[in-house]
């Protein structure tokens, strides 16, 4: 960078102090949840029924670690 060019922070107009937007996850701590799963690699699809505090990843995840596997929370 050129020594003519002066950085000085964030602009004056930005709050940087108001708390950011929480995810789904961290709102319904109490709710099970309903997660999809599908495997890009093979087509593979299934429907995860999830309890409170259960992170254990989809069989086919697991037994496949060379698979694209995407997940998403249905509403």
């Amino acid at each position: 960078m050129s020594s003519r060019y002066r950085v000085v922070g964030a602009a004056e107009n930005v709050d940087m102090r108001a708390p950011s937007d929480s995810e789904l996850y961290e709102c319904d701590v109490d709710e099970r949840r309903i997660i999809s799963a599908y495997c890009c690699t093979c087509e593979a699809e299934a429907t995860l029924y999830v309890e409170v505090g259960d992170s254990e990843p989809w069989e086919h995840d697991v037994s496949n670690p060379s698979h694209v596997v995407d997940y998403w929370r249905d509403a």
